[in-house]
């Protein structure tokens, strides 16, 4: 299992193993009715990268199929592995989804059915101070939970923005390894051709025909695994 196989995996397990807490610590907070504005951000983020970190195994995996760089069981093996997490994510979505419905349907019910039991006038004048402070009560509650609804959206939206800048980030990041690439093999073509012209220079046809062999073989050895 080469290192990189390696770490993919790991990376992936822990970012598995930190949404499965998330989700809990959500439902948690929901249940103590607490804002989850925040860590449902957090959750968002955490998917996206789930989801990007299991393409670029996917990626490396055909990658050294292709390339033949694995034994025909291990690129299996290695296979099985990839389905196995990307069903283990696609089970994520779908409980952090779930979780999403079933708290905006409980927003939903308690707008449409809220202040419906004491709506006209009349019958509030027919209470007594009790029901007075219970239906005052109710409303202050109702106001609270929109409230909690905007908050849940501003943090959303914080976090939302704060992945984006992480994104931005890390596109970067590769932008300028793949920069540092193409000069390397740039400077690695240059050489090529700087030994190709002295050899023009001082070499017969049969040892310029095997050198320019050997040099195509190297450039192509550069290109596929620089």
């Amino acid at each position: 299992m080469s290192d990189t196989y390696r770490g993919d995996i790991e990376r992936i397990q822990r970012l598995i193993q930190q949404l499965r807490s998330d989700i809990q610590k959500r439902e948690q907070k929901i249940n103590a009715n607490q804002p989850v504005g925040m860590i449902d951000g957090e959750i968002r983020g955490g998917i996206s990268k789930l989801d990007r970190e299991i393409e670029l195994l996917k990626s490396l995996i055909e990658r050294q199929s292709q390339n033949q760089e694995i034994l025909q069981k291990e690129g299996e093996t290695r296979k099985n592995k990839l389905l196995e997490l990307q069903n283990v994510a696609a089970e994520l979505k779908q409980s952090f989804d779930k979780s999403l419905k079933s708290q905006q349907d409980q927003l939903f019910n308690n707008r449409s059915n809220g202040g419906k039991q004491y709506k006209d006038t009349e019958a509030l004048q027919q209470m007594d101070n009790k029901q007075l402070h219970q239906n005052q009560k109710q409303l202050q509650k109702e106001q609270d939970q929109k409230l909690d609804v905007c908050i849940d959206q501003l943090d959303t939206l914080k976090v939302q923005g704060k992945n984006i800048g992480n994104t931005l980030d890390e596109q970067n990041r590769l932008l300028n390894q793949i920069d540092k690439d193409m000069d390397k093999t740039t400077k690695d073509m240059m050489n090529v051709n700087g030994k190709l012209k002295k050899f023009l220079n001082s070499s017969s046809y049969c040892c310029l025909y095997l050198f320019i062999a050997l040099e195509v073989v190297s450039l192509v050895l550069i290109i596929l695994f620089v």
